[in-house]
């Protein structure tokens, strides 16, 4: 197995691991003797059902103090590990001492990382791409999906999935096969379903196993699109797909992410959608979280919440016109006209979603998404809470 990269799991502040998040993902462990880096089935005790889809991992409060039985690859001791999973949750050991946990059965949402590669360039994109050959992820992240074995939602995000192609598609043969009450969300640039055979082929998939698309689309017009998603000709290839996918009967949500670029055409989005699309189950608004690329453009690419609220309420009734439902991600309440909170949802992954302290006292924490983790700092939009 080829070696994972420690930045591409490990969230590190100042001082040591994030402590503030809502559910830390990353631990340290202790072993007798170093533990192979792959992916994991975590337990806590003796499997009741041994599979070996992974191997097995102890998981112990303390030092074992007899030998490993047969069924488990290895062993290793963390009280808050121990203390933090279920049975049967999915982890990733890296070089050394660090175990990040992909799948919990205690997480607000689940995803795999398929693939670091994509044929776009996103200037906020979250996840830069690399021109690496990086299969042997796909590979795992079904092996992952069957051992965890949800009865509920897992994501499927890159890079972007499917520029797999066939093996994508056998990607979900596996898991209809060896996880069939997995629902799969996918997040996928929309651009394959440009081909009609393999637009086909997935809807036959989908005939056989919950699974939903989300698809970006930053504009009505397609140099704004472009622009954004840095690639010529990118807006009338995701076209070509979203009519394609949808007229066959597949589950789409668009996406729409606000940028200094795009914002003034928010209504103008939804509106077009309604009108060319079909098949478009939801529309989502999504902040922009200042992480990879983002970060770097942020100056160019982020507009104050306040600047374009109109614009929200503008996009909200437009969707209501359409008959089509809209949600609003990742935005605390506080920064959102209040006509808009009842579509505003509690987005934002628990391993990296925190509360600052002025939020405390704010009436309405409970039902807002909060804020990133990392946006402390010069991303930060200040809290005001709702007394």
């Amino acid at each position: 197995m080829k070696s994972l990269k420690m930045d591409q799991w490990l969230r590190c502040s100042k001082g040591g691991l994030m402590s503030e998040v809502l559910r830390n993902d990353i631990f340290q462990f202790s072993s007798d003797l170093p533990v192979q880096q792959g992916f994991y089935r975590l337990c806590k005790s003796k499997p009741k059902n041994p599979q070996f889809y992974l191997p097995n991992l102890l998981v112990t409060a303390t030092e074992l103090d007899s030998r490993l039985p047969a069924y488990f690859a290895d062993s290793i001791v963390s009280q808050e590990l121990y203390d933090s999973i279920e049975d049967g949750d999915i982890g990733i050991v890296n070089n050394g001492n660090m175990l990040r946990v992909i799948l919990s059965r205690r997480a607000n949402h689940n995803t795999v990382l398929v693939t670091e590669r994509c044929n776009n360039s996103c200037l906020f994109c979250s996840q830069p791409p690399k021109a690496v050959n990086d299969d042997w992820l796909l590979n795992q992240s079904a092996l992952a999906i069957a051992s965890f074995s949800l009865n509920g939602v897992v994501g499927v995000s890159g890079g972007e999935p499917l520029l797999y192609g066939e093996d994508f598609l056998h990607f979900l043969d596996f898991i209809i096969e060896n996880s069939p009450d997995t629902a799969l969300h996918v997040l996928t640039n929309g651009r394959k379903f440009a081909d009609v055979s393999f637009t086909q082929q997935m809807k036959e998939r989908s005939d056989k196993i919950k699974i939903t698309f989300g698809i970006p689309l930053y504009s009505s017009r397609a140099s704004v699109h472009d622009y954004l998603v840095g690639s010529e000709g990118a807006f009338d290839e995701t076209v070509r797909g979203i009519i394609n996918a949808g007229n066959s009967g597949i589950n789409i949500e668009l996406r729409v992410i606000p940028t200094q670029a795009n914002y003034t055409e928010l209504d103008d989005i939804v509106e077009f959608a309604g009108r060319v699309f079909s098949n478009i189950n939801q529309i989502s608004l999504m902040g922009l979280e200042s992480i990879g690329w983002a970060r770097k453009n942020w100056s160019s690419i982020f507009i104050e919440h306040d600047n374009y609220s109109e614009k929200i309420l503008s996009a909200v009734d437009t969707a209501h016109r359409s008959g089509i439902p809209l949600t609003i991600f990742n935005y605390p309440l506080c920064h959102l006209p209040e006509r808009a909170w009842n579509f505003a949802t509690q987005s934002i992954s628990d391993w990296k979603n925190y509360y600052p302290k002025e939020c405390g006292e704010c009436t309405q924490k409970s039902s807002c998404a909060g804020y990133f983790s990392s946006s402390k700092g010069r991303f930060h939009q200040p809290p005001r809470p709702i007394i």
